[in-house]
């Protein structure tokens, strides 16, 4: 059941009605068979039985290690506690998702010996939102453990806020710190909530079916023959405008579905494409995954004792400005590899969605003296506009670049494609009509750049606090205006119908 469906929107109006008409204590039970049926809908009960043994374990887990911090239990057998919990979900997610990264490994050490290889797995089905809720767990059971909140007890609220309906799909990871309240504490009817919610599935809308899947013919004309010169660049820069309006679409739905009953889900997009640099970029985009790596994956390297001890050395060694990115670069390594293996297990991803930024980031720093030096030769003004303009410019190529790398294949594959973006020079595709014969014609073209150009203004608004707020404020004639436009122009300019096959959710993939 796609979340741009009829039957989607449907099920949202099911939950709402029954979810307000029984008493407020019993409101989070009508969220836990919303959340059973949505995935019985979308899914098998034999992989939410399967999605229940990690569930389990990291429940008992969390109680257990709870029992032995209130009784001053060894460190020894906490520390065992996570560790099983945290093997047992990561495993789990390996099996469904990544094994064929670590068949590949395997064959290519004992491919030296001349050993026979494995074959790769084909045909698995993975829990629906596996790679997020096992995200959950492992933020739930750490933060548990680390006396963030009291331990959630009732296996059946625990098993409400791991599985929320609206977060199975793409995200946003939730922390139980955040969610507690807004889950199982009393929720009213506001209709400020209704409005809102409902506004925010309008503008999801908006993006996801009048841009991201406007642009999918186009990007697929393109990645499915060898194109070169700016087809390249130009399917580049379209598939990370197509992956930005698909994901944060598919954001503005889920996050207006649960503002309709009130619940607020943690915001995970804020205006990437202003970001000055790829550091701020990633603190814009994937917010939600970005502060769980920082917590759980870069913190607490940085705080090990052994980082401590390396810090102290290369301090020593180096002198304190640079000694001290050495700790903090392999934490960047290692963080950064986190990253780009939870987005797939092959090489592309954890290059490009990974270790790119790594690259970019930590040479950015090395150079840091270079760049200002520069700066000072040329006499540049880095507080014009023309300065961040291009620091916004650059920052986007770059991204747009590595994320280039999930269409390809093979590391080899990917720098191919770039490869060809440099072998033709032949700008008069962009006046000569050919743009328009791969899956786009002029018309549509059209329609992309305004809807476009309605995304950056309505960007640049949140600049001044939440846009619906600003327009919640205004005369009541300008507020239906601006909605009925809004709504209309997702009824006329959509991409669904007579032989529309709804596309999934970019990011519903990883």
């Amino acid at each position: 059941m796609s979340i741009v469906s009829f039957n989607f929107f449907v099920f949202i109006v099911i939950v709402f009605a029954l979810y307000f008409c029984v008493p407020i204590r019993f409101r989070w039970c009508v969220l836990l068979l919303a959340n059973i049926a949505f995935w019985l809908i979308c899914s098998t009960w034999q992989l939410l039985c399967i999605a229940l043994i990690p569930i389990g374990i990291t429940y008992c887990m969390a109680i257990i290690i709870d029992s032995l911090n209130a009784t001053g239990g060894k460190s020894a057998a906490i520390n065992a506690c996570r560790v099983i919990a945290i093997l047992v979900d990561v495993a789990v997610l390996i099996a469904f998702k990544e094994v064929n990264f670590f068949i590949g490994i395997g064959n290519a050490i004992t491919g030296i010996f001349g050993v026979k290889q494995l074959a790769f797995i084909t045909g698995i089905i993975a829990p629906l939102g596996i790679s997020y809720y096992t995200l959950t767990l492992i933020s739930y059971l750490l933060d548990s453990s680390w006396g963030l909140f009291e331990v959630q007890k009732n296996p059946l609220k625990f098993l409400t806020y791991i599985l929320y309906f609206p977060t199975l799909t793409s995200g946003p990871i939730m922390r139980y710190k955040d969610m507690s309240g807004e889950l199982f504490e009393a929720k009213r009817f506001e209709y400020k909530n209704l409005c809102f919610g409902a506004q925010r599935i309008l503008w999801g809308l908006f993006k996801k079916l009048i841009i991201a899947d406007r642009l999918a013919p186009f990007v697929s004309a393109l990645k499915a023959d060898e194109y070169s010169g700016l087809y390249v660049f130009i399917g580049i820069i379209c598939y990370t405008i197509q992956l930005y309006m698909d994901f944060s679409g598919c954001m503005d739905i889920v996050i207006g579905a649960s503002e309709i009953l009130g619940i607020k889900l943690p915001e995970n997009f804020n205006a990437p494409l202003f970001a000055t640099n790829l550091s701020e970029y990633w603190r814009r985009w994937h917010i939600t995954l970005g502060d769980w790596v920082r917590d759980y994956v870069m913190n607490p390297i940085l705080k090990s004792k052994g980082m401590q001890r390396l810090g102290k050395k290369t301090k020593k060694g180096l002198g304190k400005k640079w000694g001290k990115k050495i700790p903090v670069w392999i934490a960047m390594l290692v963080t950064w590899f986190t990253v780009g293996f939870w987005h797939g297990g092959a090489l592309t991803f954890i290059f490009g969605s990974g270790l790119f930024f790594f690259i970019m980031i930590a040479g950015g720093q090395l150079l840091e003296p270079v760049w200002k030096w520069l700066i000072k030769l040329l006499h540049i003004n880095t507080e014009s506009i023309i300065w961040k303009m291009w620091q916004r410019i650059r920052t986007f190529l770059l991204f747009s670049v590595s994320i280039s790398f999930s269409w390809a294949a093979s590391m080899t594959d990917g720098f191919n494609m770039l490869k060809r973006g440099f072998e033709t020079f032949n700008p008069g595709i962009l006046i000569d009509g050919s743009l328009t014969e791969l899956g786009i014609d002029g018309a549509n073209w059209i329609v992309v750049f305004i809807a476009l150009i309605i995304v950056l203004i309505v960007s640049n608004l949140r600049k001044k606090g939440s846009v619906r707020e600003q327009i919640a404020s205004c005369n009541i004639a300008v507020r239906w205006i601006i909605f009925l436009v809004l709504f209309f122009a997702v009824i006329i300019f959509g991409v669904y119908g007579m032989g529309y096959d709804s596309s999934a959710f970019i990011y519903g993939a990883f």
